[in-house]
């Protein structure tokens, strides 16, 4: 019987070379040219599980379909370059860089360059800049460099990330269509010196990458997890373990291991899309990944190509990859790969919701612009006999870069002029970072921590202001109600380290929080102030740590949370009787100024409902508020009452914005509360807050 996946005729749209498989299993250097319909459905599967995973589904790991992308390639292309280096004894660098460039460009300039055209008519011109500069490095296959660079984290819930940031995955493989072909080259050349066959050489290269990138992976992903995330040597091994799979003579290794070739391909089959389902069900984004993790993935997906290359008569998983619809989406599969991801983040931000059955519907809409970029972009280009000369295929693609290239550069020339106009003059002022609030003095304290003094600095009455960023966006103005109410106002702040003792992720120049955290309590003892107020944020459940460095789940991050603050207000309620915690403001799903200025506001409204915002920082102010109950705690709500009904939290308008950020105040917008701060400080000294904003 015929091997079950693959067929002696192109499709009529005619798949490239790369898309085929070996012309046996036991010698890829052949000359056949089978089409590998497990191939086009393991295509497929990877396609749908990043699908669904970003459409908000029930997929936790389908973000490591990119990881079976990456296998798909590395099995393909060196298939391809083993046949050529058996039939040729070298590889045509030149011919195949031109079939990648008509292969990829074409598609990918297309959704570059429509996505940039929606986002300037749906998105706020204060991200025009920062889209323009992603679509270019999308366009030079560079935006796996520029993410980890400029700290954008793949899984991070920004409330509009950037619409290309899937591109990151075309950047590595594109990288490796560059270099790959190079050290294969190598290893010909070092084979003749040798005389060692050219396949043994390979075997050895593709083994050597293999180990060295996943030791680096494995390092990587441990110190630097952005970065190992997004770039090629930490990925490369996924690459050369396909490209092993590819060198190994599967019809004689049924023989050696003493298996019928059905019951092998049966076997390598049904282990690797076990391994797939694991892998797709129960990774996480909080894992350490790549990493080990990505062996699941990896290694499901080179037991199904393994699978596929025994030669022997159809399985149940091959007649399930073979499904039509399968075969479908995996001929469409890298046009909707490229339109998902904007349909869904370009849609979402546009009607400010992100529920799932928006996102399914953006992505059923993708799904569309594939197919039709499928037929009528991929495809003629591809195929066009007109491109088959590498010169008129680099002039074309030159003319393409060139187009794109212009039009994203002068996207970032207008949107220079653009921004100096109201309002978004306004909002580029309120979105910057505040320069460090002057003290008015400083002062010493016994145990030698120096201490910011502002207010009435030669009061005899002391309010110490304690905390994080969540201080800082408040003292301008604590300064000015302490100094009309006679206040000695002492703050102690840090930018990302709450006061409470909890270990949190820094970037490596900020250094641990734990010396601030403690100097902060020797300066509570040495000041004695009259008052305390706590202000600090609640969201720092995806950031906190092991004292080893290792992330906490869920149930360790609320017992230490729980642990922290009862030591803190233990001691602070020892210390003074007056403690004071400001209630965190909201965590916003969208970028306030951004969403302020929008085009179109009417598309959706900017603010949230009541219950989303009490729900926005978590389970932390919920444990927060037990710990300040049990020590008699007086709460200020701080923006609460002036900015929630009962129904609705509003982020106000492009003349008075609330917020500069997702969870940072304006100063504008605080000065305004002048007046509630200096009640509230009053009451407390007094002993007689309430805690009510007044």
């Amino acid at each position: 019987m015929a091997q079950a996946t693959t067929t002696a005729v192109d499709r009529p749209t005619g798949p490239d070379p790369e898309h085929r498989g070996p012309g046996t299993a036991a010698d890829p250097a052949s000359g056949g040219h089978t089409f590998r319909t497990d191939i086009n459905g393991l295509r497929a599967v990877a396609v749908l599980a990043v699908v669904v995973y970003h459409a908000g589904l029930a997929v936790p790991g389908g973000f490591t379909g990119v990881d079976v992308f990456y296998v798909i390639s590395g099995y393909l292309i060196s298939s391809l370059l083993l046949r050529e280096v058996g039939r040729s004894g070298t590889v045509d660098l030149v011919a195949f860089w031109t079939r990648r460039m008509r292969r990829l460009v074409p598609a990918l300039a297309l959704v570059v360059t429509v996505t940039l055209v929606a986002c300037l008519v749906l998105l706020s011109p204060l991200a025009w800049q920062k889209i323009a500069t992603h679509g270019a490095a999308a366009m030079l296959f560079v935006s796996n460099l520029l993410f980890p660079y400029q700290g954008q984290d793949y899984f991070s819930e920004s409330a509009v990330p950037s619409p290309y940031l899937h591109t990151w995955s075309l950047g590595i493989e594109e990288q490796f269509y560059l270099f790959w072909p190079l050290l294969v080259l190598l290893a010909v050349a070092v084979a003749r010196r040798t005389r060692v066959p050219a396949r043994r050489t390979l075997q050895i290269l593709f083994a050597g990458t293999f180990v060295v990138s996943l030791a680096t992976s494995v390092w990587l992903t441990a110190v630097a997890p952005d970065w190992a995330f997004y770039i090629l040597p930490t990925r490369a091994w996924e690459f050369a373990g396909a490209a092993l799979v590819a060198t190994l003579p599967w019809a004689r290794l049924a023989g050696v291991v003493h298996l019928r070739p059905w019951l092998l391909r049966t076997l390598l089959g049904t282990a690797g899309f076990a391994l797939l389902a694991l892998s797709f069900a129960f990774v996480h984004e909080t894992d350490p990944f790549p990493g080990t993790v990505a062996l699941l993935p990896v290694g499901g997906a080179l037991l199904v190509l393994a699978a596929g290359s025994v030669p022997a008569s159809a399985t149940w998983l091959d007649r399930v990859l073979d499904l039509p619809l399968l075969q479908r989406f995996g001929d469409v599969s890298y046009s909707w790969y490229l339109w998902h991801w904007p349909f869904v983040v370009l849609t979402t931000a546009a009607v400010q919701d992100d529920a799932v059955w928006i996102k399914v519907l953006a992505s059923l809409a993708a799904l569309g612009a594939a197919v039709a970029t499928y037929r009528w972009v991929e495809n003629p280009v591809r195929f066009s006999p007109a491109l088959r000369s590498w010169r008129r295929t680099a002039a074309v693609t030159l003319v393409i870069g060139v187009a794109v290239g212009g039009l994203t550069l002068g996207t970032r020339v207008a949107t220079a002029s653009v921004l100096q106009r109201e309002p978004y003059a306004t909002a580029v002022a309120e979105r910057a970072e505040p320069e460090p609030y002057p003290c008015t003095e400083e002062t010493t304290t016994a145990s030698g921590d120096v201490v910011c003094l502002l207010g009435d600095v030669d009061s005899a009455t002391t309010v110490l202001l304690l905390g994080d960023s969540h201080t800082m966006h408040w003292i301008p103005a604590f300064d000015v109600a302490a100094r009309d109410a006679g206040l000695r106002l002492a703050v102690r702040w840090r930018h990302g380290c709450p006061a409470a003792e909890v270990v949190v992720e820094q970037p490596t120049e900020r250094g641990s929080c734990l010396p601030f955290q403690a100097g902060t309590l020797r300066i509570v003892d040495d000041l004695r102030p009259d008052a305390v107020v706590v202000s600090q944020a609640q969201i720092y459940a995806d950031r906190m740590q092991h004292a080893d460095g290792t992330r906490m789940d869920d149930a360790e991050v609320r017992a230490a949370w729980r642990s922290a603050n009862d030591a803190l207000f233990a001691h602070l309620t020892a210390v003074t009787p007056h403690v004071v915690a400001v209630v965190d403001n909201p965590r916003l799903d969208v970028d306030p100024l951004e969403c302020l200025t929008r085009p179109w506001p009417g598309l959706g409204d900017c603010s949230m409902t009541r219950t989303e915002a009490e729900e926005s920082n978590g389970d932390l102010p919920r444990i927060s508020a037990e710990i300040w109950a049990q020590y008699g705690v007086t709460t200020w709500d701080g923006v609460w009452s002036e900015t929630c009904d009962d129904t609705t939290c509003r982020i106000g308008d492009t003349s008075h914005p609330v917020y500069r950020d997702f969870h940072h105040l304006s100063v504008d917008y605080v000065l305004t509360r002048t007046d509630a701060v200096e009640r509230m400080l009053t009451g407390v000294v007094r002993g007689t807050s309430s805690g009510d904003n007044g």
